[in-house]
């Protein structure tokens, strides 16, 4: 029996031999090999650090910026009002009103595309310094306002708004008037009976109302023609009733409903050689009313023979006041340069303590609040802080490439 042939010895791939090798060189690594992972390593370890680092700084710079935007330059104080700060933030709130009023007029204007965006842009870029002095108007009343215990309480805006529904509502839709029936021929017509007149009112007139349908619609038809929102006309009723309640309390303490008053008449020409000439007649005897309707230029006074009535102090020009107060009864001023030109004033009455009609009094108290206003304004305590990258900011806020 033969034995079989012996198997063919297997010879290893050039492959298979390195394979090896480096199973080996990796189960027993040189100091050479270690080193240079080592090495290796540390690259790569230094290109994540440096990657986590570049992707730090970046969001940093997100961060920054939006921090810096948003919280930096929104708090950044635009004006100073006693001890209140507005701010930009404060400041870009308080125009969205006057924002959407303006795009609700582009709407009605009908202008669209670029002249829609031009009237806008054009418009808002003077919303910021509007804004702000009306704002600075706005607290500068809430403060003294405060001072003096003046409060305005929600049922008094709820008067005003029901009253300012009800006039809206009789504006744009006036009631029909009644058409009167024709009295037949021979008819006898009523007569009012002197016994019947009714009495003087003498309780304060109601507020008007409307039944429920017809003062939402009202009301909703106002607020959409003048792009507001229901809080929006509160916050308007709320200032105008504190404008009208300070304005009161303001021309009661500067100006009473009782004051020394003068009657006065005046011959007004336009030079002082004119005005020379009409004294010396006047010092001569010569008669003031027919010299004033004459000569005088004033159309209010002359076919009066320049009488003016009775007024009292803050009515008429500086000069012609101070002149006319200076003066005693039937007394003749010198000649008064005055702002229309040049005046002779006779005072032909005076009284110490005198009624001043209520159209007279309104327009002085109206004009002491407004005094009282531009005083404030100007005074030491009110500062405007709008730089103009504030502006900048503010305008970016409200859609306006700076």
């Amino acid at each position: 029996m033969q034995n079989p042939p012996p198997s063919p010895r297997r010879v290893r791939a050039a492959h298979e031999s390195r394979s090896a090798t480096v199973r080996a060189a990796a189960a027993a690594p040189s100091k050479r090999q270690q080193s240079k992972w080592h090495r290796e390593q540390q690259h790569q370890h230094t290109l994540y650090l440096a990657i986590g680092v570049l992707l730090g700084v970046v969001v940093l710079i997100f961060v920054g910026g939006f921090v810096y935007d948003n919280v930096v330059r929104a708090n950044e104080v635009v004006a100073v009002i006693g001890t209140e700060n507005v701010t930009a933030s404060q400041l870009v709130n308080e125009m969205q009103p006057q924002i959407r009023a303006l795009q609700g007029q582009a709407k009605q204007f009908g202008a669209s595309g670029a002249n829609s965006q031009q009237y806008l842009d054009s418009a808002k870029r003077d919303l910021p310094d509007q804004t702000l002095n009306s704002l600075i108007d706005k607290k500068l009343m809430e403060q003294e306002a405060a001072r003096r215990g003046i409060t305005i309480t929600p049922a008094d805006v709820d008067d005003k708004e029901r009253q300012t529904i009800a006039d809206y509502q009789n504006a744009t839709n006036p009631a029909p008037t009644p058409e009167v029936s024709p009295t037949p021929e021979g008819a006898a017509t009523a007569q009012p009976s002197p016994t019947s007149a009714p009495s003087p009112v003498t309780t304060p007139t109601a507020v008007p109302t409307l039944e429920a349908a017809a003062y939402d619609a009202a009301l909703q038809d106002l607020l959409t023609k003048n792009s507001l929102s229901d809080a929006d006309l509160r916050d308007n009723l709320e200032q105008s009733l504190l404008q009208e309640k300070l304005q009161t309390a303001i021309g009661e303490e500067q100006l009473p409903a009782v004051q020394e008053q003068v009657h006065a008449r005046h011959i007004l020409v336009a030079t002082e050689d004119q005005a020379r000439d009409v004294l010396t007649q006047l010092q001569n005897g010569a008669d003031f009313a027919t010299l004033a309707q004459q000569l005088s230029t004033d159309p209010g006074s002359k076919d009066k023979g320049g009488d003016l009535g009775w007024f009292g102090r803050g009515v008429m020009d500086k000069p012609f006041e101070d002149a006319a107060f200076a003066l005693q009864t039937g007394q003749l001023s010198d000649v008064v340069h005055g702002a229309n030109g040049y005046h002779v004033i006779q005072v032909l009455e005076r009284d110490a303590n005198r009624a001043v009609p209520p159209d007279q009094l309104q327009t002085q108290r109206s004009k002491a609040y407004q005094d009282w206003l531009s005083a404030r304004r100007t005074s030491p305590d009110v500062k405007l802080q709008l730089s103009q990258p504030a502006r900048d900011w503010v305008l970016a806020r409200i859609g306006v490439r700076p």
